[in-house]
């Protein structure tokens, strides 16, 4: 049985944690953006966190479907860990796990504001240090996650053949995006992470 000190201490630091810098996950617990390295979060709250964020701020126009679409972070990171060779799956599926918390910037918004960058970075490692992911070859992701980016560019954004920066360094892969839903994607998130951990 809890005695009245143990629940008033349990009282302040939840009080302190919902008016602080803090989010509420899915999980039921509080993500601390001023302390993530203690915070709880599990997979679950990574999975749903970036299967209901939009990539490209929400203004994905399919060229297949020929309508709006709805394209999530979780569908671009499952997509990108079976792009990549093996060995960068988990990788390649957990790179944007920071966003699971801090939101999908746009990278234009995002190069002007050096301080969101800073703490979407320490959330991001204090997640995968949580999972124990570690970024063991950063100069592919990045070149994977370039890719993607000109492969949604190509399937995905109302593109009429302008050049970008990313034409100098990087294709689109070979296959075609058709967008899941969010439900789906993020159950996909979540049963490739259990592969790819060893859980299935």
């Amino acid at each position: 049985m809890t005695d009245d000190s143990t629940i008033d201490a349990m009282r302040e630091s939840t009080i302190r944690r919902v008016i602080g810098p803090t989010i509420l996950l899915g999980s039921g617990t509080y993500f601390d953006f001023e302390d993530p390295e203690t915070s709880d979060i599990t997979i679950e709250d990574v999975a749903y966190g970036l299967a209901f964020e939009g990539r490209c701020a929400g203004q994905c126009y399919s060229r297949i479907l020929k309508r709006r679409v709805f394209y999530s972070v979780a569908e671009h990171c499952v997509r990108m860990s079976h792009a990549v060779p093996s060995h960068l799956a988990m990788q390649a599926l957990m790179h944007e796990a920071g966003e699971a918390v801090c939101g999908d910037m746009s990278a234009p918004l995002k190069s002007l504001n050096p301080s969101f960058k800073t703490v979407e970075k320490r959330c991001e490692a204090a997640i995968l240090a949580k999972f124990g992911v570690s970024i063991d070859d950063p100069v592919e992701i990045k070149r994977a996650d370039l890719r993607m980016l000109s492969t949604e560019r190509r399937d995905l954004l109302p593109w009429r053949g302008e050049r970008w920066g990313i034409d100098d360094h990087v294709a689109p892969y070979d296959f075609e995006i058709v967008p899941w839903g969010a439900e789906v994607a993020a159950e996909a998130f979540l049963a490739r992470y259990a592969f790819l951990s060893g859980r299935v």
